[in-house]
């Protein structure tokens, strides 16, 4: 079985292929997200890896939050190919990915997504043994807000995310205050997350998978505009451009993969 891991939230465009274990990955720079470099990285992936990209059987998937052109781009690829070879479409909350990737004991792990306009995506949780659980509620912090959380008590607290994004005013000199790895959420990260969604057959059907904004967009769209923006007719001619194959008269196993036997 092999699995296409995505991640378009922010800086970096990142993908991975695995087969239980990781096969291949890449990171590329793109801060504003581009439909054509995250098609190229998948399709470089597969060639590197002499994968077909038909026997991919399941996409995870970064929903945010982040940035918000490049987190459409990934769903809009993502369900795209999703729907032309019948394969489910398992959502990861980018916030949780980097705390189930962050190597603590003991300490409060505060998750840290910068989503522009000097707002940070934030959420608390508790290491256990496994994993870790969520003390909070994903929310918008400010750089005021954020400073406020991260000092309100002197509880031992690892910083993980785009904590590079904050400034020394927020960081301080607090001894309780550490700072580690991973830096950005990785396709890896959505892979080690979202393959437990999957095992657990808790995933909607992939036309229903919806990005976490946490925060209106800065530009709305109405129904009309929304559909100059993402033509799907042009991104199902990539996806034959890029070797996927028509989906016309293809059948399409849409509710097959959450059903409970």
């Amino acid at each position: 079985m092999y699995s296409l891991s995505i991640s378009t939230s922010g800086k970096y465009i990142s993908v991975a292929l695995f087969s239980d274990k990781l096969i291949s990955s890449s990171s590329v720079l793109a801060e504003n997200g581009n439909t054509n470099l995250l098609m190229n990285s998948i399709d470089e992936l597969t060639l590197k890896s002499n994968i077909k990209k038909s026997d991919i059987n399941v996409i995870y998937l970064d929903t945010g939050p982040g940035f918000y052109t490049s987190l459409r781009i990934g769903l809009a690829v993502s369900q795209g190919i999703c729907a032309t070879l019948g394969i489910p479409l398992i959502s990861v909350n980018g916030l949780d990915a980097l705390a189930f990737a962050a190597h603590t004991g003991h300490r409060k792990i505060c998750s840290i997504i910068d989503i522009k306009r000097d707002e940070f995506a934030f959420c608390t949780y508790k290491p256990v043994p496994g994993g870790v659980v969520r003390e909070s509620e994903p929310e918008v912090l400010n750089e005021n807000t954020l400073q406020q959380k991260l000092n309100e008590d002197n509880e031992k607290k690892l910083i993980v995310g785009d904590w590079n994004e904050l400034n020394e005013k927020i960081i301080g000199d607090s001894s309780y205050l550490k700072f580690g790895s991973p830096e950005y959420v990785s396709a890896e990260h959505i892979y080690n997350v979202g393959k437990e969604i999957y095992k657990n057959s808790d995933f909607p059907n992939f036309n229903e998978v919806r990005i976490s904004y946490l925060r209106e967009p800065d530009i709305s769209f109405s129904n009309k505009s929304l559909v100059s923006v993402i033509n799907f007719h042009d991104l199902e001619n990539k996806l034959l451009q890029y070797g996927y194959g028509s989906t016309v008269g293809r059948p399409r196993k849409r509710n097959i993969w959450y059903c409970m036997e």
